[in-house]
C-alpha cells in the first residue's frame, strides 16, 4: 500500500532523537531495549547494554549510536553520554555576487 502525500516516510533520522532511542535501548524494560536485546528487527541492531553501537535504519542508511545510562543515588536511570558518528557533507554550495 502507498501512503497519503502529507504522510511520507521521512528521508532520514532526527540527531536528538536517534540519541534519545540509543539511551531508551540502554535501559532494561523499555521496548526499545526489548528490541534492540536480541538484535531485533525493526531496522535497529545492537546488543542493548549499555554503552553499546546502535544502527538505526532509514531511508537514506544508517546512523551509528550509542548511549551509556546509569541509576544515580535514588535509582532513577541517568544517561551519563550518548553520541554519534556522522560524516562531514557539503550543507549549501552557490555563488554570490557582489
Amino acid at each position: 500500500p502507498s501512503l497519503p502525500q502529507s504522510s511520507r516516510v521521512h528521508h532520514a533520522h532526527t540527531g536528538t532523537g536517534a540519541l534519545a532511542l540509543a539511551c531508551a535501548a540502554a535501559v532494561p524494560g523499555t521496548v526499545a531495549h526489548e528490541l534492540v536485546r536480541g538484535g531485533g528487527s525493526g531496522g535497529c541492531g545492537g546488543g542493548g547494554e549499555a554503552g553499546a553501537e546502535l544502527r538505526i535504519a532509514h531511508p537514506q542508511g544508517v546512523m551509528r549510536v550509542h548511549a551509556s545510562v546509569g541509576r544515580d543515588a535514588d535509582g532513577r536511570h541517568v544517561a551519563h553520554s550518548a553520541g554519534m558518528v556522522r560524516t562531514a557533507r557539503y550543507l549549501m554550495v552557490g555563488e554570490v555576487v557582489v
